[in-house]
């Protein structure tokens, strides 16, 4: 959750290394689980808006590359929430 909380609170900032640095600082030695999170959530908040660091999530993160997809599938499902009249 903190990994993802780290994303999200980062996603508009221009640069993303401190954001990549944190990241790496709170995974530890989990680089599957870092990994995960940021290839799905590379694909997940892809946008021109997010682009400096769901790039570098993609890119510099050792395997988030392969997740990417995953998180772009996700995202395509739409909402998930209670229905709505």
């Amino acid at each position: 959750m903190t990994l993802l909380a780290t994303i999200t609170r980062n996603l508009l900032e221009a640069g993303p290394s401190p954001a990549l640095e944190g990241l790496r600082r709170l995974a530890g030695n989990d680089i599957d689980l870092l990994a995960e999170v940021a290839g799905t959530c590379a694909g997940w908040y892809a946008s021109p808006d997010t682009a400096a660091l769901c790039d570098a999530l993609a890119t510099q993160i050792d395997g988030a590359a392969s997740w990417v997809l995953v998180g772009r599938e996700r995202r395509s499902r739409g909402n998930h929430g209670a229905p709505r009249d």
